[in-house]
């Protein structure tokens, strides 16, 4: 009788799982402790379909700060504080700095080619150079001046329009990257380029987000033919493939063809391109991907970090005055805040890290896998194994954090090291896989809360009762975490405020 392709699957899968449960460790140390699961199964059953991260922190009060779990053989390991993910994830970063390979965003769709899931080594090393070269101190001066120009037009949008904040802010992140990236001036948020960018960042969190796809656990679906039921996920796999190669080309060809006319203005895209005109096939489409990847990686982030902002001034109205009052004394009346401002504004600056704490946009920072086996703490590591770090435990832990859920940025002025350290330290990742676009991050969240806050006031919105709206803060779940609502109004400080803002 001839086997299907459904009964060859199942069979190599009862040979996997064999192989998992007979084969013996090379280390007789025992595995980090976790909560108990079943046979094949392990902790499948277990684990969180909602914000992954306060579960974990949860569990991690029982088993401590390096906790393992298991989903159908795979080994999860959770980093819950500083002590064990700087050990890890830095110390020992030429082992612990690849990326997890998912069959669906990996090999399916192509989230493997980019800088962002590129397995470590020298590709990834040279993709993050062409970013970092063109992103880095020698570059701030230029690349703050066009995210002092863009705010400037995102002050009256917000000023005119409250009902749309959202979407201010999304303008202003892809008008800033894409400027940066290729030299494109967006004028609203329906360029093809930023809804391309978009999608992408979309099919990206929905393609690598823990138990999305059963084909992530059994790889061996990927052989079972496309007409059998349940196999719909490759025809989105297609989908995005083709949505991904369209970002990857696409704004790449727009500036070639404006560099060739000689009318391409600096961007990241341009200088990648004239440093190695003529590259061959390998390096050509590092060029491509390096440059693409740069809104789709980081304008959620960062739009995340600025819908906190708002949501956090108009809940707590006492920290608002003290900024304000601060913006008010150091900057000379009829003049807005620039970067030349921030040695001086000492709790502006802690408003700015306790809004990258309070709610961090990567609760679990993106996930990295060990490439060999290791021993640490009396316990065996696997090679394989999936690490993710809890950023989001970590900075809210009461004994780092004095009441950690309170907004309080003066945590920051204490002079006592012991206590609430810098939290940008566990915001942007970790070890050779942190956010290469750090330094436009912060500067983006700077010059819009000093430029908002010496010229607006964010209060609560008013329900039709005309009373403030008060409802439950809750953030998303995935991998970039988003709060659901912001329920705030935006107004003008006093006439001279507003006379700032539209640039009379």
């Amino acid at each position: 009788m001839t086997q299907t392709p459904v009964y060859t699957a199942l069979c190599c899968l009862l040979v996997l799982v064999a192989a998992r449960l007979l084969g013996k460790r090379s280390s007789r140390l025992p595995m980090p402790p976790g909560p108990r699961g079943l046979p094949l199964l392990g902790n499948v059953l277990q684990m969180p379909r909602e914000q992954e991260w306060t579960t974990f922190a949860k569990w991690a009060k029982t088993y401590g700060d390096i906790m393992r779990l298991s989903v159908f053989g795979r080994h999860i390991i959770v980093l819950s504080s500083p002590d064990v993910i700087f050990d890890l994830l830095e110390k020992r970063s030429t082992i612990y700095s690849d990326r997890p390979f998912f069959t669906m965003a990996s090999e399916f769709i192509g989230f493997d080619k980019f800088v962002v899931m590129e397995p470590y080594g020298n590709r990834l090393r040279e993709g993050r150079k062409l970013i970092q070269g063109n992103i880095n101190a020698r570059s701030a001066s230029r690349l703050q001046q066009v995210q002092t120009s863009k705010v400037s037009q995102l002050l009256p949008k917000i000023l005119r329009d409250n009902s749309n904040l959202r979407m201010h802010i999304r303008w202003y992140v892809a008008a800033v990257i894409f400027q940066v990236s290729h030299g494109r001036t967006i004028e609203d948020f329906e360029d093809p380029f930023v809804r391309l960018a978009e999608t992408i960042a979309e099919d990206f969190a929905l393609s690598v987000r823990p138990g999305a796809y059963l084909v992530d656990n059994f790889p061996f679906l990927k052989y079972v033919p496309d007409w059998v039921p349940g196999t719909g996920w490759k025809a989105v796999a297609k989908q995005r493939k083709h949505t991904l190669n369209r970002l990857r080309d696409e704004p790449f060809e727009y500036v070639k063809q404006q560099l060739a006319q000689g009318t391409a203005p600096p961007s990241v895209t341009a200088s990648v391109i004239e440093s190695n005109p003529k590259p061959n096939a390998d390096d050509a489409e590092l060029q491509r991907t390096s440059t693409a990847i740069l809104y789709a990686s980081a304008a959620d982030t960062t739009v995340s970090a600025l819908e906190s902002f708002f949501l956090i001034m108009g809940l707590y109205p006492e920290v608002q005055k003290k900024a304000q009052a601060e913006l008010d004394t150091v900057v000379e009346a009829g003049k807005l805040p620039d970067y030349n401002d921030r040695p001086n504004l000492p709790y502006v600056n802690a408003l700015i890290k306790e809004i990258l704490r309070w709610n961090p946009v990567l609760p679990l920072a993106l996930p990295h896998s060990l490439m060999q086996d290791d021993e640490y703490g009396g316990y065996h590591i696997p090679k394989g194994s999936t690490i993710f770090a809890n950023s989001w435990a970590v900075m809210h832990d009461p004994s780092l954090y004095p009441d950690p859920f309170e907004v309080r940025p003066e945590r920051y002025l204490s002079p006592n090291p012991a206590i609430n350290p810098d939290p940008r330290t566990f915001a942007f990742g970790y070890g050779r896989r942190a956010c290469p676009g750090k330094m436009l991050a912060e500067d983006s969240l700077f010059i819009i809360v000093v430029r908002v806050l010496s010229t607006m006031t964010i209060e609560r919105a008013q329900g039709a009762d005309g009373l403030p709206v008060n409802r439950p803060v809750e953030y998303t779940s995935g991998a970039i975490s988003h709060p659901t609502t912001m329920d705030c109004r935006v107004i003008s400080r006093s006439a001279d405020a507003e006379k700032l803002i539209i640039g009379v």
